[in-house]
């Protein structure tokens, strides 16, 4: 046991296994994907209907908020990370309808979780 263990140490794949392995719960905790089903507006910018990654670094209780799509940085924006009472069943998007119709992103929230992404106007 102890030769194959040196042996995947110094071909450096159990390091590099271990390094992923510490660092996945790191990336999911801040990263969830959503989708946009309208053109919607954040903080007066533009965010086209589609697939998200929405990618977050906290700074208690407020965070810097990345929209991600097909690897290109879309939005950049601050938001806060509130806690909720209740834990959603599903990702979803809460938007506010402006009176021409515009819909502007208010809140995001997220499947299996109690925490929400809030957008100020």
């Amino acid at each position: 046991m102890k030769r194959n263990t040196g042996k995947l140490f110094r071909s450096g794949i159990l390091p590099v296994g271990l390094i992923l392995a510490a660092g996945i719960p790191v990336f999911a905790a801040n990263v969830g994907v959503v989708v946009f089903g309208h053109d919607a507006v954040l903080h007066g910018k533009p965010l086209p209907a589609g697939k998200y990654n929405v990618e977050w670094k906290t700074h208690s209780p407020e965070a810097s908020v990345q929209f991600v799509q097909r690897y290109r940085v879309v939005l950049f924006t601050e938001g806060r990370v509130e806690r909720r009472n209740r834990v959603y069943d599903a990702n979803s998007v809460v938007y506010d309808v402006a009176p021409d119709g515009t819909l502007s992103v208010t809140e995001i929230r997220f499947a299996n979780s109690n925490k929400v992404l809030v957008f100020d106007k």
